[in-house]
């Protein structure tokens, strides 16, 4: 594809007003150039018919404005089988007889806030490996060879459980401070308490199926990370962009994660109480959890994050026990499955694989608890 900085900017507003505008729009297109796209194109959406908003700007800019809703649509070679799509809020200027690109922060304050990319926030570095590909800032080089080759181990590993019916290449970005992950990844402050989250575009309502998923490093965690934890990582959110497809609305937060959980242990080293060692002392102290993690209880590190992600590591580790990995796959894809809601696809599906109701599963992992961390 051609990129013309000098195209591009031949519209953008050269006033001194838009001044900043357009040198973050030329650092945005020379940050691009390191970044393998198989697309980029905009589509006009709609006009924005907030008088309030469209008088301010064009107070602020001197001249007739208009803001219109923008998609940006942007596809990475070998990752993305369509382009990932976000949404933008563009003013435009007319000054003498042309229009210009003046903006895109003039909806912000009134729930139109443009997304930012990686390369709005400082250039860019690309890594590729086998299965794939990692974005990142020229002060985290250092980090990148291990954590292209953490992917590309993680992805064969996640598809000996998983099967191939998925595109078997990633998208990984590490973001250079906590602004930049939550500005990529469109998330709320919970992001921050996790070492790395996996983000996705909403399905397509034809297909039903996510595109644009991204897996995002914590900056503040990758540091930390010990090469066995990195490795638990990695291949815990590559097992969330596998099974994207068959994650569904009654899918509940603990079989998500748990699964992702459970695959990501394998093969670790790590002993169930090592791996469960937050969970492991409440238990030995006598408090033991009455039922399956609700969704709520991942929303907030107030909830006891990481024992919630250690419940459910050990409701799916219990199911995979009794009915095999095919067991837990089976399951969990019956889940996504379902139309109904998230107790009865979870009920039928437990019925089906291990022949029981939630309750008594309930009761035999309570129980599995007990047994494993005690």
């Amino acid at each position: 594809m051609q990129r013309s900085a000098k195209a591009f900017l031949d519209d953008v507003d050269p006033g001194s007003v838009a001044g900043g505008f357009r040198a973050r729009q030329a650092a945005e297109i020379g940050a691009l150039g390191q970044v393998p796209l198989l697309s980029w194109s905009y589509i006009v959406s709609s006009p924005v018919t907030d008088a309030a908003a469209t008088a301010a700007a064009a107070k602020r800019l001197g001249g007739p404005t208009l803001i219109v809703h923008v998609s940006l649509a942007y596809a990475l070679q070998r990752v993305d089988p369509m382009p990932a799509t976000h949404d933008l809020w563009w003013t435009f200027v007319t000054r003498h007889g042309h229009v210009y690109l003046a903006g895109d922060a003039d909806m912000a304050q009134l729930g139109g806030a443009s997304w930012h990319g990686v390369w709005d926030f400082g250039p860019i570095v690309a890594r590729r490996g086998t299965s794939g590909l990692v974005l990142a800032h020229p002060q985290d080089t250092a980090r990148l060879p291990a954590l292209v080759a953490a992917v590309d181990a993680a992805v064969p590993a996640v598809t000996r459980v998983w099967g191939t019916g998925w595109a078997r290449q990633v998208a990984v970005i590490v973001p250079a401070s906590a602004e930049e992950l939550a500005a990529v990844g469109g998330q709320d402050a919970a992001l921050s308490d996790i070492a790395a989250a996996t983000v996705f575009e909403a399905p397509n309502p034809g297909t039903g199926s996510s595109s644009g998923a991204r897996i995002l490093m914590n900056p503040a965690g990758l540091a930390t990370l010990t090469p066995v934890g990195r490795r638990i990582v990695v291949q815990h959110e590559v097992t969330h962009v596998a099974s994207a497809a068959s994650t569904g609305p009654a899918s509940p937060r603990w079989l998500v994660e748990g699964f992702a959980d459970y695959v990501g242990n394998l093969d670790s080293g790590q002993s169930v109480t090592a791996a469960a060692s937050e969970l492991r002392r409440e238990v030995a102290a006598g408090t033991l959890p009455g039922r399956l993690p609700a969704d709520g209880a991942f929303q907030s590190v107030a909830t006891g994050l990481p024992q919630i992600y250690e419940q459910s590591w050990l409701a799916c580790r219990l199911i995979a026990a009794r009915a095999g990995q095919h067991g837990l796959v089976r399951l969990y894809r019956l889940v996504g499955a379902s139309e109904g809601s998230e107790a009865t696809a979870v009920d039928a599906a437990l019925h089906s694989v291990l022949h029981e109701s939630t309750t008594e599963f309930t009761a035999r992992w309570r129980a599995y608890l007990t047994a494993q961390l005690a």
